[in-house]
């Protein structure tokens, strides 16, 4: 008997060039069959006049106590989202989160690179970085990530930070900037410059474009030219208006670089007096915790929560041009490979889950089709994860689906592995899948909590031929 068959939906699968109604066949985890299907199955849910997806994989969102918190594993799960990466840490934070709150989740974590925290300073030494960078592994971190916009190292240190990584198989993702460059297109610039050709994870694409630094319409020229020039680089891009990042501030200073910038922008000084301001007048806009998840407060309630907690508590500014989130969500490069590899949210626990919200107003604008969304949403990520069993409905492939309201672009159904994890708009799913590295996985299995290996080496090995987009069935081939 079959686990579960998913009648009568619209099945859209980029990999397998499908795009029809039919029935999804599910046994053991896996993808049994695509097709007509009359065999007895435990549960069948009716799909009709709905879209049947490969599940969402955010390439970049937050869930640690850092940024996110507890209830970030919820607010992804609510937007069909089935895999993601965290993307800072703390390492420790993420597994005890994902122990009691996991919602039957796949999740990486990077672990940050952070003066104060795991460095003693803004240039710590190769010896230092090693030691940090093997404890992260053992702990179960994916990789490392330096938070160069927020709290940055000299440009020597995140090069050596780099070429370590590079060199010795260790993922790596850095939020662009440095003691000398900030969040901005010159951040991006320069980290491009110390990498020296090294492969490397940018963050979000989108930041670096925000006009701060030249005219909006000649930072996306310049970015396009550096990801056109640099195809080792992965990065993805935001779907939504809002950033997140912390409004703490210390000795009378706001301490987080990109909330600095987000000020400055719209005029506001970067002390004390300047962040409450901003809050007043709800341009910083602070993060509260309402019905189980993350919601932005009004204005008064805001400067509330931000004076009780001594600012220490997330806040979003409305700083993603529109322009620079459409033309990264479907710029293409001269073979036709779409020039940002993939959507992210940077959301997690911060309200910006909008992968399917947002996305699938692409497709209905016409900007792109629904076919190239589960490229975009769901099977480039899932290559660039090293995760070759997800984000298609080849039979044998995880059984990671979600199934969509096109009308409402909202997720209704998912499950990972065959597994329930969004019921009919109600979140049902428990526990969770690390995804870790070799090093990690007894520590992960040692905690708890289900341990799924991704080799790195591979991973690697694929990037440099990803936007060579046939035939499709080599690629995944190359990664298995």
């Amino acid at each position: 008997m079959l686990d579960c068959i998913i009648r009568s939906g619209r099945v859209v699968d980029w990999y397998n060039d499908i795009d029809t109604v039919t029935d999804i066949a599910i046994k053991d985890g896996k993808i049994f069959s695509v097709g007509h299907c009359s065999e007895p199955a435990t549960r069948e849910i009716d799909a009709s006049g709905l879209l049947v997806l490969p599940g969402i994989i955010d390439s970049h969102m937050h869930a640690s106590s850092w940024l996110g918190g507890p209830m970030s594993f919820k607010m992804l799960a609510q937007a069909g989202v089935t895999t993601a990466l965290e993307m800072a840490g703390p390492v420790q934070s993420v597994k005890e989160y994902l122990l009691n709150q996991g919602c039957g989740l796949n999740i990486g974590c990077l672990e940050q690179i952070r003066p104060g925290f795991n460095v003693a300073t803004n240039d710590p030494d190769l010896e230092e970085l090693k030691t940090v960078i093997a404890q992260s592994l053992q702990s179960g971190a994916f990789g490392v990530k330096l938070l160069g916009g927020h709290y940055p190292l000299i440009p020597q240190a995140a090069q050596r930070l780099l070429k370590y990584c590079a060199d010795n198989g260790v993922y790596f993702a850095v939020h662009a900037g440095s003691t000398e460059n900030g969040s901005n297109i010159k951040g991006m610039r320069e980290i491009i410059e110390l990498a020296q050709g090294s492969p490397f994870h940018l963050a979000h694409i989108n930041a670096y474009c925000r006009g701060s630094v030249q005219k909006l319409e000649d930072e996306i020229r310049e970015a396009t030219e550096l990801l056109t020039a640099h195809p080792e680089i992965d990065t993805e891009s935001y779907l939504s208006p809002i950033n997140g990042c912390s409004g703490k501030c210390v000795d009378n200073h706001v301490e987080s670089g990109v909330t600095r910038n987000c000020l400055v922008s719209a005029g506001y000084s970067t002390d004390f007096e300047g962040m409450k301001k901003a809050v007043t007048d709800g341009f910083a806009q602070v993060h509260v915790i309402e019905n189980g998840v993350v919601t932005l407060a009004d204005k008064q309630k805001g400067l509330a929560v931000w004076l009780d907690k001594k600012t220490d508590v997330p806040v979003s500014f409305s700083v993603n041009p529109e322009l620079s989130r459409f033309f990264f969500a479907t710029a293409k490069r001269d073979n036709g490979a779409y020039l940002v590899d993939s959507f992210c949210t940077d959301g997690g626990g911060i309200p910006r889950n909008v992968i399917i919200a947002n996305g699938l107003s692409l497709v209905k604008f016409g900007a792109m089709s629904l076919k190239d969304f589960v490229l975009k949403s769901s099977f480039a990520a899932a290559r660039l994860l090293g995760l070759p069993d997800k984000g298609h409905f080849t039979s044998g492939a995880d059984a990671d689906v979600v199934i969509v309201d096109l009308e409402a672009q909202k997720a209704i159904y998912s499950m990972a592995a065959g597994r329930m994890i969004l019921d009919n708009g109600c979140v049902i799913g428990e526990g969770a899948t690390m995804l870790t590295t070799q090093e990690g996985a007894a520590g992960v299995k040692a905690f708890g909590l289900n341990a799924q290996v991704v080799d790195i080496a591979s991973l690697f090995k694929f990037r440099k031929n990803r936007f060579d987009l046939t035939p499709r069935r080599d690629m995944l081939q190359t990664i298995r």
